[in-house]
């Protein structure tokens, strides 16, 4: 067929190269792949292909065809193993995928092969079994990448759970992607159908440690005792340390030393997860902040010396934010060495990801304000800081900055330019960026 043709049929194909999962040049591969590699390793769900298919997808958007290629070997050792219809499912993603690897690197014969084989394993019409398996697995995928893609994730296993309606899987899968979209939007109503869901989840998945750490964050208001009782739970059991994270980040509020003492347990078993290392600057901060006045230096100094034995420990991880933090540490001794590392980081900026050049520009604007008193220059750190196009709270706490400082300055003309800046900014952005989202 010609390369028309052939693309025509790869894009009707059912893979993650065709389900528009949301990741564009606005988001770190590395960062998605380096979570991924932790929920391979610990998933309690029957999402293997789900997850396998998303790191080949991943490899191939960082052009490690190599790798991709072996991503897809594991999915199709996975479902040897696996029950007839969900392998069924699965076996169409894989070659899918196998499809569109060998179509972008040229193997147009390859690629045309894979989508031949496609069309002898699954006939039309499609056996409705297989269609729920496929929407479930493109829930996962779909979850296992940001917390804003909940209510897509939600649709698909809404759509599996009307083909099967029995199956747990895609029950826990719709109780995940529920938390997932509560944990980005924040409607209580959404938050009651998460529980009920997650409810039935650790009832029929005892050992779902995700599960009831989620549960767990949305009942902390209204029962903190069942709360703390499932997070005690994870916490034995469990040898995720995306749970043993989360647990952290539940206690850092009531008491940042037992947070410190969980991340530090959790680094002991996994060295090499760079969100542990984040979340345990983030612990050392708050329990600077939270010290007595006669600690405040010394927990300060043990902070500094921790963070700086990390960074030489590990020099090949994305620490980015550990430095950040440290940065700050400095400052609160010396504000000169503060913004050296702010300089240092600017010098490799196109390294960072999107996420993280906004983290440097709203730190730096943040020393401009506070330490140098320089209105002017933490206004264009904070702006250079809103331009980065990825939607995070980081940017968030930019243009909610930057309409602060609008709201205080003595001349409309001033204010009006930094308001136009805003407006300006979003208009050439999808709705998602709106204005509304600084409230």
């Amino acid at each position: 067929m010609s390369h028309e043709q052939l693309k025509e049929k790869l894009d009707a194909l059912q893979c993650h190269f065709t389900w528009y999962l949301g990741i564009t040049g606005h988001i770190e591969p590395t960062h998605i792949l380096q979570k991924l590699a932790v929920e391979i390793r610990h998933t309690a769900h029957r999402n293997q292909t789900a997850l396998l298919g998303l790191q080949a997808y991943l490899y191939q958007l960082k052009h490690q065809s190599r790798e991709a290629l072996q991503s897809l070997r594991d999915a199709e050792e996975h479902e040897r193993q696996d029950e007839q219809q969900a392998s069924a499912a699965g076996s169409l993603i894989i070659y899918g995928n196998y499809a569109w690897i060998h179509y972008l690197q040229g193997s147009y014969g390859e690629a045309e092969s894979y989508v031949e084989r496609i069309r002898q394993l699954c006939p039309t019409p499609w056996d409705t079994r297989l269609v729920s398996h496929i929407q479930a697995q493109k829930g996962w995928s779909l979850l296992a990448i940001r917390a804003r893609n909940g209510e897509r994730a939600r649709e698909c296993f809404e759509v599996a759970l009307m083909l099967e309606p029995g199956n747990i899987y895609f029950c826990a899968g719709l109780g995940m992607a529920l938390y997932s979209s509560w944990s980005y939007f924040w409607y209580p109503d959404i938050a009651r159908k998460a529980i009920t869901q997650l409810e039935r989840t650790i009832l029929e998945q005892p050992n779902n440690y995700r599960a009831k750490i989620y549960l767990a964050k949305l009942l902390k208001e209204a029962d903190i005792e069942r709360s703390i009782a499932l997070i005690e739970e994870s916490l034995e059991n469990s040898s995720d340390p995306e749970v043993i994270r989360a647990s952290a980040f539940f206690w850092l509020q009531r008491s940042p030393d037992r947070a410190i003492g969980i991340l530090q347990r959790a680094l002991e078993q996994d060295p090499g997860y760079h969100l542990l290392y984040q979340a345990l600057a983030r612990c050392y901060r708050k329990q600077w902040l939270s010290a007595e006045k006669e600690e405040e230096n010394n927990i300060l100094e043990a902070a500094i010396q921790n963070l700086e034995q990390i960074l030489q420990r590990h020099p090949d991880l994305d620490l980015v934010f550990v430095k950040l933090q440290l940065a700050e540490f400095y400052g609160a001794r010396d504000p000169a060495q503060e913004e050296e590392i702010y300089r240092e980081l600017q010098e490799v900026e196109d390294t960072l990801s999107p996420e993280g050049r906004q983290t440097l520009n709203l730190f730096w604007g943040k020393f401009f304000l506070y330490k140098k008193k320089s209105l002017h220059e933490a206004k264009e750190k904070f702006m250079e800081g809103y331009r980065i196009p990825a939607l995070t709270n980081k940017r968030r706490e930019c243009g909610q900055r930057l309409t602060k400082m609008a709201a205080t300055m003595h001349h409309k003309q001033e204010a009006d330019a930094i308001l136009n800046f805003i407006r300006e900014t979003n208009s050439h952005l999808p709705m998602e960026f709106a204005e509304a989202d600084l409230d």
